[in-house]
């Protein structure tokens, strides 16, 4: 497994967040888990999966199967797309939602042999096992809470709010600068899109699905000295090596970006640092520091303006049981000044932004995930 220096294009992820201020939502957002259709029910269907192809990057990730009937009797079935589960259940969580649509919060659309096949999208609320939707519905409350959802909350009657937070749906957290109760949601959303396919006999179909990419972003990153050796963050620092595969290289290209910024900043400030009773103006660095190659400057601050980017991609939901004839995946970083890293190997670099990896008769499994780090764009 290799890790390599790629960039992204900029986020482009919508951000909601449940009552929380813009300066909050930007400290800490946390991914979806993307996935793919059910595939294993088109072999249930007696349909195979001839080819597949991920194509991921930080604004879109697109999907292509060529699907095929290798039976003697048409098959019509049904294709369907689960979007990824959305838990409301934790206030602190702030969740990356790509598009704007609140039903299709992904932003998901469907091509058959290149020509629009329109989805349908259903959706559901959930707590403790128990279907919410209807209760929700009554009340006039969204299922994804974004936007005006706690100024809609707080329009209903009492009655109708007890009632929600009676049956577990919403609870108390907190109060307002009034002394009123602030409710949270208790639910996660499901959703799912569906789609029909038929195939006459031996007939075979391009399926693709196209939707924006869910990003999680941190403003600061583990990764870089002094907070990488620190003992209180090494688990936090051996979780990434093992989720994103890190390797000496790509840490030493964080140490490059870390210490260029500080030489950066230390001789901007010693430029217009005015001298002290005519004496000489006093170094910003010590001679020592100046000495030292650039990558030995670690400063405390964030100097570099760092940011952590993270997409996770569920390869093994819904997977065929059988393995693909040819499978092809794509990582696309768009600029080349971020860093990137993540677990596959046999890795062909395509262009300046793209790796690309190729497989026959493969099944994947796992789950990708992606960090892309840098400065702000």
């Amino acid at each position: 497994m290799r890790s390599f220096f790629l960039r992204s294009v900029g986020l482009a992820a919508a951000v909601f967040a449940l009552g929380s201020c813009p300066a909050r939502a930007e400290e800490t957002l946390q991914e979806l888990l993307h996935r793919g259709p059910e595939l294993a029910s088109l072999e249930a269907a007696g349909l195979g999966v001839e080819s597949m192809e991920l194509a991921l990057g930080p604004q879109n990730i697109s999907l292509k199967y060529r699907i095929a009937n290798p039976t003697s009797a048409p098959v019509r079935t049904t294709l369907i797309f689960p979007l990824p589960e959305i838990d409301f259940s934790d206030p602190d969580a702030l969740w990356s939602i790509p598009g704007s649509d609140p039903t299709n919060y992904i932003g998901l659309a469907a091509t058959i042999d290149q020509k629009p096949a329109p989805l349908s999208v259903t959706q559901s609320a959930v707590v403790d096992g128990k279907d919410v939707t209807a209760a929700l519905r009554r009340g006039g409350l969204p299922l994804v809470p974004v936007g005006f959802f706690h100024d809609r909350l707080a329009a209903l009657p009492a009655d109708a709010r007890a009632r929600l937070a009676k049956d577990g749906i919403i609870i108390e957290n907190g109060t307002d600068q009034a002394g009123n109760p602030i409710y949270s949601p208790r639910w996660s959303v499901r959703a799912s899109a569906s789609r029909a396919l038929e195939l006459a006999p031996g007939q075979s179909a391009l399926v693709e699905f196209r939707f924006r990419s869910s990003v999680g972003v941190a403003r600061d990153t583990v990764l870089r000295e002094p907070l990488r050796s620190s003992k209180q963050l090494a688990q936090e620092v051996d979780r990434r090596r093992a989720d994103y595969c890190l390797d000496r290289s790509f840490l030493a290209g964080v140490d490059k970006m870390v210490s260029a910024a500080a030489a950066r900043r230390a001789a901007a400030q010693e430029a217009v640092a005015p001298p002290t009773d005519g004496a000489a103006p006093e170094p910003v660095a010590t001679d020592a520091a100046r000495k030292q190659p650039a990558i030995r400057i670690f400063p405390e601050a964030n100097v570099a303006d760092l940011r952590e980017r993270r997409i996770s991609f569920d390869l093994s939901a819904g997977a065929p049981s059988t393995p693909a004839r040819q499978f092809r995946l794509v990582v696309d970083k768009g600029k080349p000044t971020r860093l990137v890293s993540f677990c596959l190997a046999d890795l062909k670099k395509l262009s300046p932004t793209a790796f690309e990896m190729r497989a026959a008769d493969f099944r994947p499994s796992g789950v990708l995930r992606v960090l892309l780090l840098g400065p702000e764009d």
